[in-house]
């Protein structure tokens, strides 16, 4: 299967909350972010990522949201674009959307939980984190890694600072989005954010559970026994199978009293 474009994703999701959304105006801007980057970004290797950053950060104004994180518009890019404010995952992929143009080979990377970029230089890579504006060595990686899972101790590995396919930073995005709207409690957001990312072809089985779970609060029982039927048909065998039936037969009993 084709890897989706990044970008035109990124705006797939942002039409659902703005369904008249200029996309090529927003692609426009990103070209004249990129012009005016390669005039200012002419070294080479790191002091290419070095000033690519001072172009991003600096001049641009791009920031991360330590102050409203989880606010939705963090997660639309073309909100991104115009407040110059976003997430991990959505910063990085402004910031790579540049770097490519002004030719730096840079990538996202979905690093447990904190996004990153990874610029692939002739010597060694670097590792940019842009929600903190900061270049990170693999002693910074680990740092952070301890910083989002106190107490326990895991060690940064290779796999951990993998590029990310386009599709596993769009599944990531709308996964990011429900969480959100889940969290907030307006469920039915969460479930239209499951849906766009079956309907894209980025949905994986869990996918199936969670909606499942989801329609149950929206008291949606038949489509909540189809998508947990249809998990339990895709993985078989998972632990969590024989809690599910349950689940399934006591909705079933639900409806059959309903009627």
């Amino acid at each position: 299967m084709d890897e989706p474009d990044v970008f035109e994703g990124s705006m797939r999701i942002a039409r659902e909350e703005y369904p008249a959304l200029d996309v090529p105006r927003y692609r426009d801007r990103l070209e004249r972010f990129a012009a005016e980057a390669r005039r200012r970004v002419t070294g080479e290797g790191r002091r290419a990522v070095s000033q690519l950053n001072e172009f991003f950060f600096d001049r641009l104004g791009f920031r991360g949201n330590s102050e409203d994180y989880y606010d939705p518009r963090n997660s639309y890019l073309n909100d991104v674009i115009d407040r110059r404010t976003g997430i991990p995952i959505t910063l990085a992929t402004v910031y790579c959307e540049i770097g490519r143009r002004v030719g730096l080979a840079s990538f996202g990377v979905a690093f447990p939980g904190h996004f990153l970029v990874k610029c692939l230089l002739p010597r060694a890579p670097v590792i940019v984190d842009v929600f903190n504006a900061r270049i990170l060595t693999r002693k910074g990686c680990q740092a952070l890694l301890e910083n989002l899972a106190p107490g326990r101790e895991v060690r940064v590995s290779d796999g951990m600072l993998e590029i990310a396919s386009p599709r596993q930073i769009l599944a990531r995005m709308l996964a990011n989005l429900r969480r959100v709207h889940a969290m907030k409690g307006e469920i039915s957001r969460a479930v239209r954010w499951i849906d766009l990312s079956i309907e894209l072809g980025l949905g994986a089985p869990a996918d199936y559970r969670e909606r499942g779970m989801l329609q149950l609060q929206l008291e949606r029982f038949g489509r909540a026994i189809d998508d947990l039927e249809r998990y339990a048909r895709l993985v078989p065998d998972a632990p969590d199978l024989p809690q599910l039936r349950e689940q399934i037969d006591l909705v079933r009993k639900l409806l059959s009293q309903l009627n």
